[in-house]
C-alpha cells in the first residue's frame, strides 16, 4: 500500500494551488524551515498523501488519479480549465504547472468524462 508520493518543486505554494483544484484534494499539513521559508505542503487524496517538497524539480513519471463517478461534474469542470495533453479510452493526461505528467483513469472501464 502506498503511503505518500513526494514531488520536488522550486515553488510548493504555486504547485499546491493547482493540486488543490483537483476534485477530492484536501490540504492537511504545511511545514517551514527554521527561517520561516515554506518547506513542504501535504495534500491528501483519499488515503494517499501528496507531499510537495521545496527543492529541485523532480517527480514520478506520471501521477494518475482514479475516476469516481460521484466526482464527475467536478472533474469535468477541472478538465475544462486546463490543457489536455493526450487521451486514451481509459485515461486523460494533463500537466501541472511544473510540467509533471498527471492523469485521470477509470481503467478497466472506459473513461466517461468526455
Amino acid at each position: 500500500m502506498i503511503h505518500h508520493i513526494a514531488i520536488g518543486t522550486p515553488n510548493p505554494s504555486n504547485l499546491a494551488e493547482f493540486y488543490l483544484r483537483i476534485p477530492g484534494a484536501k490540504k492537511t499539513r504545511e511545514f517551514h524551515y527554521p527561517s520561516g521559508l515554506l518547506r513542504s505542503i501535504w495534500i491528501e487524496f483519499g488515503s494517499i498523501i501528496l507531499m510537495l517538497e521545496e527543492g529541485e524539480k523532480s517527480s514520478p513519471r506520471a501521477l494518475v488519479f482514479s475516476f469516481n463517478e460521484n466526482d464527475k461534474s467536478s472533474w469535468i469542470q477541472f478538465l475544462n480549465q486546463i490543457e489536455i495533453q493526450n487521451k486514451t479510452d481509459y485515461t486523460v493526461y494533463f500537466l501541472d504547472p511544473d510540467g509533471n505528467l498527471l492523469g485521470l483513469s477509470q481503467y478497466p472501464e472506459k473513461l466517461t468524462v468526455f
